[in-house]
């Protein structure tokens, strides 16, 4: 990865000040940065179905289709353990201890299979940084598959992107728990992501998480279970696919949307500021709506936490209007649409960025 440059502008510096002070004397000085009742209470309820959906598979007598919609309710509630929780783990807000942090991150992503140290260290390191930055941003790596950036190759399969798109992303998970998490710990291309980690402790913390994963979603089922191991496989399968997708539609058109800026940085120098950076970059789907907050575990409240990542997610809801107040102010962006208005923008983006310019 390459470091970039932020513009040091006086002017967007200032309105980052005054954003905080204002997020700040809004919220107090009480414990805002970590979980509070609201934010255990969600993830226990998750946690509890979760399991409990499992348990289920293993009862005597369970038919195909009871079996499967269990599966399904076990992988669905897992990812969304790893929004709700394991999210801010990583950006140690759910505690204020940070080994009790990394303890419930490396749990909360149990059932999802990417690996959490990996995500987390790529998370922070590269795209909470450098947003939509090309060759600095982990998250906007070319792929063969899609063009998802100007400053990606064209080729003339994108063309059909638009049609294509949504069974490239039902492949999503079983990509980063197959290949995308291997290349990671592996490939010296990434050593800049793991600096400060020692490869045996990556390598230990790895190889028990990915052992601990298919245990649980695969072997443990297809020993224990009624059913056969091919029922297991395809039960496991078409989860995957499933769950791939929510996730993809709950964060792809956060930073790939019709109004998203692509920076092409001068010289290592970027345009705007880190703050004003995540503005241009980053879009909110029903910030003010709590179901949306409840499901996506904030992340559809993008801007709030790409520019307070060291704030609990639950307080997300306070700072949103004071955001959409600043920027109008200080003559800035916010990006705001409703989930399908995202979806909608995402696959404009799609069929814009599938044209040959």
């Amino acid at each position: 990865m390459k470091a970039k440059y932020f513009n040091k502008s006086e002017s967007e510096k200032l309105f980052f000040l005054v954003l905080k002070q204002r997020v700040y004397n809004k919220l107090g000085d009480g414990l805002i940065h970590h979980g509070n009742f609201k934010f255990w209470a969600k993830g226990i309820f998750w946690f509890s179905l979760c399991y409990l959906s499992y348990s289920l598979l293993f009862l005597d007598g369970i038919t195909g289709i009871e079996f499967w919609l269990s599966y399904l309710v076990f992988q669905l509630s897992g990812l969304l353990i790893g929004f709700s929780l394991g999210h801010d783990a990583s950006h140690n807000t759910a505690f204020k201890n940070k080994k009790l942090n990394s303890i419930l991150h490396f749990i909360s992503f149990l059932t999802v299979g990417i690996d959490p140290m990996l995500w987390g260290l790529r998370h922070i390191r590269s795209h909470h940084l450098y947003a939509n930055v090309e060759g600095s941003d982990v998250d906007i790596d070319k792929n063969p598959l899609l063009r998802l950036s100007p400053t990606h190759p064209w080729g003339s399969k994108h063309k059909y992107q638009v049609y294509y798109a949504p069974f490239v992303y039902m492949l999503t998970l079983l990509h980063s728990v197959f290949v995308s998490d291997w290349i990671y710990l592996f490939s010296k291309e990434y050593d800049w992501m793991k600096k400060g980690f020692s490869k045996r402790e990556l390598y230990i913390r790895f190889f028990l998480y990915k052992v601990l994963y298919f245990s649980i979603v695969l072997i443990f089922p297809m020993f224990y279970s009624s059913l056969g191991w091919l029922f297991v496989l395809f039960a496991f399968l078409s989860s995957s696919a499933f769950t791939s997708l929510i996730f993809i539609i709950m964060l792809v058109g956060t930073h790939f949307f019709e109004e998203a800026d692509y920076p092409l940085p001068k010289d290592e120098n970027l345009e705007h500021s880190w703050a004003v950076h995540q503005l241009y970059t980053s879009c909110d789907w029903n910030a003010n709506k709590s179901w949306a907050r409840f499901f996506s575990g904030g992340s559809n409240c993008h801007a709030a936490h790409h520019l307070f990542p060291n704030i609990c997610h639950v307080n997300y809801k306070e700072i949103n209007d004071i955001i959409k107040e600043t920027t109008t102010e200080y003559d800035l962006p916010y990006h705001h649409k409703t989930l399908l208005e995202m979806i909608h923008s995402h696959f404009k983006h799609l069929n814009k960025m599938g044209k040959l310019n």
